[in-house]
């Protein structure tokens, strides 16, 4: 079933988090989204629109849960795709819920897998960071015992679709899926991936539309990618630092007094409610301009029974110091029982989403204009609120610090081969990089013209230390970026030690960027401290994976919230990155995934050739299936735009064909040329775009290297690699183009052969640096 920009939908979820969470899922694909509060609601939703019901029912009896639901089903046009957001967590009235979509005869598929929270489904069950639900401390909280699987969570027979008809081709897959839901019972499907909860759905939906998808936000997500519509409107700027926020805490998760402590190092008041609802404390002072922080005081474990108390008592606080306030304020809420109850207390009904800070914390707007941005309990890392409260708030004016920097200590060596001058080149000669007029290095507190660049350590078992190091203590680096390692600064420091260079630089650890200090010989790092010490060099691990991709995550949220202008990544190991859980093909589908887009494009540059690629990890056969003209005009586009960013005025892009000689006139392939490639080129040059093609790759990247080219289109992997790994491999760029935000790479891998020996060649680091800064904005604050 096609779906389109005039197609209804209605989800619903059973807090207000997940209600949240659910509504920016969809917003890829429209503007007129919204939650309601109030199930009773009869406001017949328009066609293109999507409507979030925040059922409130986590809390009441299954009977009353159930009823709710028949009450937002009743009446609902034929057309609309019903979603359900269930609890990635399998908490809440989930059998009593299934149970009556189930009874509505639209036939229930269930897939509760949550791959961004790192949660999966495998033969039924879930598991949360590879542990089965049932063997960790996930419902820590809960009153009751975890469920051995989702079957025995529902409470009833279910047809299990497992992760080998999931994979499968896709006839078998709708066979398969096809057969499940003619049993009548709930389908619960198994998924680890993104890509397994596309190809549930695209089958659910092809077989019949009015199948239920119940799940979590992972299934809202897929929803929203096969919607459509092109990427939400960026959020809105942060508003004055002097309007009061105010940030209620009302979860128990332990990650939550970390992310308190973090806020309240930057400058949050603090008041940690010790008193009991039935005995209130002293009232607490007005809200004052800034952030002020209202959490429950934790003395001991959790207590589950007084949950719904105590998140009450929080609500009649929070209204009570809003109502305190000298002008509007603005909200930020964790847990969805504690958000709902203030929001109740506050009187508001209605929610209009806007985007995500990060994954989870929604951004939204109440109807009278007040900023509310709301979380579940168990999302975000030790950062998260203070991410949240940079998205909301524009830092307070600093005066700018101009110290006397240190002596420039000397730079390591240059390979053979290699000068400085060669590391000055780049492959966008028009770009001018942000330090062209000779601007200084910044340091803290002086926000300065240079842009700040999150560099991700990749695998610390990899080469990636070894060329962090004298990249960053390149003369020319610093008067271009303003770096923040997101990584392990004792690896750094071990990395520093092989190459010689530990007396020449000093490696601090830092919160943030806005603790950073940037001056000549100084490496400022976050420090995730994921490695163990006797971490070996060169050596597959599913622990060096796993913090690869950690420092990608918390460089993703940086540049989500504006905190960094850029992202330049080492090489991270595609099979440690699996052995770690996180099921990605790369660098590139992974930043995707993590910032919210659909589609993005892989481009190789260098001094003599700049690749864009129209499929990368994927198996060959795969990738001519997957070719057709919309994606070819997509991707040509994206490349055309980069290249216009970076100076390059009229591009002029060569296309290559699929086949050998372009399919020369059909005596090659079956036409895939006239019939993948052709439109597409047809449509660009009408808007005035220099697309050449289709033609043979062999020509195209002769003629590229000759200078003809500004840009070369390949069709898949290694029809774009092979070339530039000979034409330019040692200075050789990886950037992801269509992100939200700027990201690098080096061109190269891991190179366990020789990690560890010291003799990495940091100059594709140097230039990915470079190419950083030529690309990213400035920043505004």
């Amino acid at each position: 079933m096609p779906l389109g920009p005039g197609q209804r939908v209605l989800a619903v979820a059973d807090d207000l988090s997940g209600a949240a969470e659910t509504a920016a899922a969809l917003l890829s694909r429209t503007t007129r989204t919204r939650v309601l509060l109030d199930p009773r609601t009869d406001t017949p939703a328009p066609a293109g629109t999507t409507t979030v019901f925040d059922l409130d029912s986590r809390q009441l009896s299954a009977a009353d849960a159930a009823a709710r639901i028949t009450t937002v089903l009743t009446g609902l046009a034929p057309d609309t795709v019903v979603c359900k957001k269930v609890d990635s967590l399998l908490r809440g009235n989930l059998a009593a819920e299934i149970a009556a979509l189930a009874a509505t005869g639209r036939g229930v598929l269930l897939a509760p897998a949550l791959p961004a929270e790192r949660r999966t489904v495998r033969d039924g069950v879930l598991h949360t960071d590879g542990v089965p639900l049932h063997t960790g401390d996930a419902w820590r909280a809960e009153t009751a015992a975890p469920p051995r699987s989702v079957a025995e969570a529902l409470g009833v027979p279910v047809a299990l679709l497992g992760l080998q008809a999931v994979r499968g081709q896709d006839h078998h897959l709708r066979t398969a899926l096809r057969e499940a839901l003619a049993t009548g019972l709930p389908v619960v499907a198994d998924a680890e991936t993104d890509a397994d909860l596309d190809a549930l759905l695209a089958a659910t939906l092809d077989i019949d539309p009015r199948v239920v998808l119940a799940g979590s936000a992972g299934l809202a997500l897929a929803l929203g990618r096969t919607l459509g519509g092109g990427p939400p409107a960026p959020l809105p700027p942060p508003g004055s630092a002097t309007r009061p926020l105010l940030v209620v805490v009302g979860t128990a998760e332990p990650v939550a007094a970390e992310q308190v402590r973090r806020l309240v190092t930057d400058g949050a008041a603090l008041y940690a409610l010790d008193h009991t609802p039935s005995h209130p404390g002293p009232a607490l002072p007005p809200l004052r301009p800034g952030i002020t922080v209202l959490t429950p005081r934790q003395d001991g474990p959790p207590d589950p029974a007084a949950a719904r108390s105590i998140a009450r008592h929080l609500a009649r606080t929070a209204a009570a110091v809003l109502d305190t306030a000298p002008g509007p304020a603005d909200l930020v809420l964790t847990g969805g029982e504690t958000a709902r109850r203030v929001l109740d207390a506050l009187g508001v009904r209605e929610l209009r989403p806007r985007g995500q800070v990060h994954h989870g914390a929604v951004l939204a707007e109440t109807p009278d204009g007040r900023t509310v941005v709301t979380r579940p309990g168990s999302y975000g890392g030790p950062d998260s609120l203070r991410l949240v409260a940079r998205a909301l708030r524009a830092p307070a004016a600093r005066t700018p610090t101009t110290p006397t920097p240190p002596p420039t200590p000397a730079p390591p060596a240059a390979k053979p081969g290699r000068t400085s001058q060669d590391h000055a080149k780049g492959p966008f000669m028009n770009a001018t990089p942000a330090a062209a007029a000779g601007t200084a290095p910044t340091t803290a507190g002086n926000t300065g013209a240079l842009p700040v660049i999150a560099v991700t350590m990749g695998d610390g078992a990899g080469i990636g230390p070894e060329v962090i190091v004298p990249a960053l203590l390149d003369p020319g680096t610093l008067s271009r970026i303003r770096p923040v390692v997101v990584g392990d600064a004792e690896r750094l420091r071990r990395a520093a030690e092989l190459l010689g260079l530990a007396d020449q630089v000093e490696i601090v650890t830092v919160e943030g960027p806005a603790d950073a200090e940037f001056t000549p010989g100084r490496i400022n790092v976050i420090d995730l401290g994921l490695l163990p010490a006797d971490l070996p060099w060169g050596k597959l691990s599913a622990v060096a994976g796993d913090a690869a991709y950690q420092y990608v995550r918390v460089a993703s949220e940086l540049a989500l919230s504006g905190a960094v202008q850029g992202i330049c990544t080492a090489p991270l190991n595609k099979e440690a990155l699996h052995a770690g859980g996180h099921l990605y093909p790369g660098h590139t589908e992974l930043l995707a995934h993590l910032t919210g887009v659909e589609e993005v494009s892989m481009m190789l540059s260098t001094d003599t050739v700049k690749v864009i690629h129209v499929t990368t990890h994927i198996g060959l056969i795969d990738a001519v299936a997957r070719i057709e003209p919309g994606l070819v005009e997509r991707t040509v586009r994206r490349g055309h735009d980069a290249l216009v960013r970076a100076g390059v005025e009229h591009p002029v892009i060569g296309v290559c064909g699929i086949n050998p000689h372009a399919g020369e006139n059909g005596l090659f392939g079956y036409g895939e040329e006239e019939e993948k490639i052709v439109p597409a080129l047809e449509v660009l040059r009408a808007d005035g775009i220099d697309a050449r093609g289709p033609l043979p790759a062999d020509t195209a990247f002769f003629l590229a290297g000759r200078g003809d080219y500004d840009l070369i289109v390949a069709m898949y992997h290694d029809q774009g690699h092979g070339p530039v790994k000979i034409l330019g491999l040692e200075a050789g760029v990886n950037l992801t183009v269509g992100l939200p935000v700027i990201r690098t790479s080096v061109d190269h891998g891991t190179a366990f052969d020789i990690a560890g020996t010291g003799t990495a060649d940091p100059g594709s680091m140097i230039e990915a640096l470079r190419q950083a800064a030529a690309l990213a904005p400035n920043p505004t604050g």
